[in-house]
């Protein structure tokens, strides 16, 4: 999916430290989770929530698309935006991740990842509150939630679009009777699904989107337990640890060390750390150091002009040239020489 649809959202504002400027949105610069106020009939169409902390920023474009039923816009550039909350009522919520991770605390202190490409649904009940903690891992996380108070969400459904026989009861029951799901299959239909919610047209958003909410549940509707899945599931300390070695790979790009080196300088199985650091990042551990090492080469040969070619490749770890040009073209999809002939 191309995250530069992402872009055509444009949310008209500033936020820093808490304090938003808007011209078009009724602000609430208060805390994120106003958006789990419970109404029967919408106040105002679309909102923008902004919240500050010492981590950084977030900002979430609210529209209420019908009583009990609304979409969020998030764009979240900080360590985390938590805090212990005790719903009014009942909810499903469906979360889907467009770029970066969100990190959820379970019971027992297992952590799970939201990851790019991934779609969750969760229950989330007055009566027990399933995620004890969560964290942005990567300080980034840009996604779609689709939100529906069970109850008010379920009498719109049947009186707006009763032919569908949409039961959010029986969704819930079907994908979260034990907890989060992930769905990992049907990919092409969720990237469809999404896509397009990604890039809608302001003077047609709110009709449009109540459209994509009725074609997203019809697609959860028809799903079975051969298309979902628990989200994998790893301990807090090899969360953090393996955090760590994704720090040491931004630091260190052109670093020697293989993936059994970095696993036994964290002291984490490397099972565990190929599982985790996937789940984080969105690829695996050997893809991603082999794109920091290239993005890296790429700035040495835009600031170090004297250098060849070669030089260049040598210092990011690779033997000959002819190596350095095909992995750089791989990541990149131009050779060395094209790529510095551009930029100089």
């Amino acid at each position: 999916m191309d995250k530069a649809l992402y872009n055509t959202l444009h949310i008209k504002g500033v936020c820093k430290e808490g304090k938003c400027v808007i011209s078009d949105f009724n602000v609430d610069p208060t805390a994120f989770y106003n958006i789990y106020k419970t109404r029967d009939t919408p106040e105002n169409i679309k909102s923008l929530l902004c919240e500050g902390n010492e981590s950084g920023e977030g900002v979430m474009q609210c529209f209420e698309i019908a009583p009990g039923i609304q979409i969020t816009y998030n764009d979240l550039n900080m360590d985390s935006c938590f805090r212990p909350l005790r719903f009014e009522k009942n909810f499903l919520q469906i979360n889907h991740c467009l770029e970066g991770c969100y990190e959820c605390e379970l019971e027992g202190g297992a952590v799970s990842f939201l990851g790019e490409g991934d779609l969750c649904v969760d229950y989330l009940s007055k009566d027990k509150q399933v995620f004890l903690g969560s964290r942005i891992p990567l300080k980034k996380y840009r996604g779609i939630t689709v939100l529906l108070e069970m109850e008010t969400a379920q009498k719109t459904l049947d009186n707006g679009f009763q032919q569908a026989n949409i039961n959010l009861e029986q969704i819930k029951d079907r994908l979260c009777s034990d907890g989060r799901s992930l769905i990992i299959k049907s990919k092409h239909e969720i990237d469809h699904i999404f896509s397009e919610l990604y890039s809608v047209d302001e003077r047609i958003q709110i009709p449009y989107f109540w459209i994509k909410v009725i074609e997203l549940l019809l697609f959860l509707s028809l799903l079975d337990g051969s298309s979902v899945r628990h989200p994998q599931q790893f301990s807090a300390d090899i969360s953090k640890r393996t955090q760590e070695v994704y720090q040491y790979i931004i630091e260190n790009p052109f670093m020697k060390e293989t993936i059994p080196d970095l696993a036994c300088m964290f002291g984490v199985a490397e099972s565990s750390l190929k599982r985790c650091f996937k789940s984080i990042a969105g690829i695996s551990i050997g893809a991603f150091v082999k794109s920091k090492r290239i993005e890296a080469a790429a700035e040495m040969l835009i600031s170090e002009p004297t250098l060849s070619i070669g030089e260049v490749g040598s210092a990011a770890g690779y033997e000959n040239q002819s190596k350095f040009s095909a992995a750089f073209k791989s990541v990149l999809g131009v050779t060395p020489q094209a790529y510095r002939y551009k930029h100089i």
